[in-house]
């Protein structure tokens, strides 16, 4: 049984398809990088397999049950909305919201522990999301949903953090389902990946990737890898 099950999911906002007769299968330990151009739906889907939204069609099942908030996963938006003048530093934010003591060693090594006295508020859109990503693992989910994790985010700080993420992918076998436009860090750092627009959704393993874009999207369509830089 797969850890993750999208059967037949169909959803509309104001009757304006968004997603249609998606199917997906995710098991136990995949690394799967998200992959669709803007209004394809990534958010959509993520959204409602971490039970945040509702199918109008279909079903998602999460480890045999229907999806929603259980405890097996965490889930990281691409922006907070949050009252500009909301006090709360980091430490009280984790403080107040965390379920179990702060793990200090994880802020760390998300190379956030100089911001515990900082107002979140305050924060770049790239250490908040480092800062909800030290929060969400802190809870132990075996599913770790991220969407768009790079953006605001330098290439030193996302190669530290996408390392985190490989190596509790591998000991721990942590599920990461990440949302990311960086076709390079997709080919670099997963190990299968799904590519959706709308009505689409073939999935493969990360080496197949051109290929399924071009399937996916069109012959017009084309992924080029560097030596020294990401994929365009």
């Amino acid at each position: 049984m797969p850890l993750i099950k999208v059967s037949d999911l169909c959803f509309s906002y104001s009757d304006e398809p968004v997603l249609t007769d998606i199917d997906l299968e995710i098991e136990k330990g995949d690394f799967i990088g998200i992959v669709g151009p803007n209004g394809s739906g990534k958010t959509t889907l993520m959204k409602i397999i971490a039970g945040l939204e509702s199918p109008d069609e279909g079903a998602v099942e999460v480890d045999g049950k229907a999806s929603g908030y259980n405890g097996l996963i965490g889930y990281v938006p691409q922006k907070y909305e949050r009252d500009p003048h909301f006090p709360a530093t980091v430490e009280e934010l984790l403080n107040i919201s965390a379920t179990q003591e702060i793990d200090y060693d994880l802020l760390e090594e998300l190379e956030v522990d100089n911001l515990l006295d900082r107002k979140f508020v305050e924060l770049s859109g790239g250490q908040q999301q480092r800062i909800m990503a030290a929060f969400a693992l802190m809870k132990d989910p075996e599913i770790l949903i991220l969407d768009e994790p790079s953006v605001g985010v330098d290439i030193q700080a996302q190669e530290k953090f996408y390392n985190l993420l490989e190596r509790l992918n591998t000991e721990e076998e942590l599920t990461v389902l990440f949302v990311s436009h960086d076709v390079g860090v997709v080919s670099d750092k997963t190990n299968k990946v799904a590519l959706i627009n709308r009505e689409i959704c073939c999935t493969g393993t990360t080496d197949e990737l051109p290929e399924l874009m071009e399937t996916a999207y069109g012959d017009e369509f084309k992924a080029f890898k560097h030596l020294h830089e990401h994929s365009h």
